[in-house]
């Protein structure tokens, strides 16, 4: 399953890495582009392993606002 999430905070490429990694690092996700500029990103997940809440709080907890 897709997600993309609206990410406020992100002002370089250094944040769209960590933004990335952090979700990453959380079980069931396979894959997340995030995007500095457009202020978004797309999760690639397990719904069942992984649900858009967590995936909220994941990047709330590396420091960013989810829109």
């Amino acid at each position: 399953m897709k997600t993309e999430l609206t990410v406020k905070g992100m002002t370089c490429s250094g944040c769209e890495q960590r933004v990335g990694q952090a979700l990453t690092r959380l079980e069931g996700v396979s894959d997340a582009k995030a995007d500095h500029k457009a202020e978004r990103v797309v999760v690639e997940h397990d719904p069942t392993r992984a649900d858009e809440q967590a995936l909220r709080a994941r990047v709330i907890e590396a420091g960013y606002e989810v829109a």
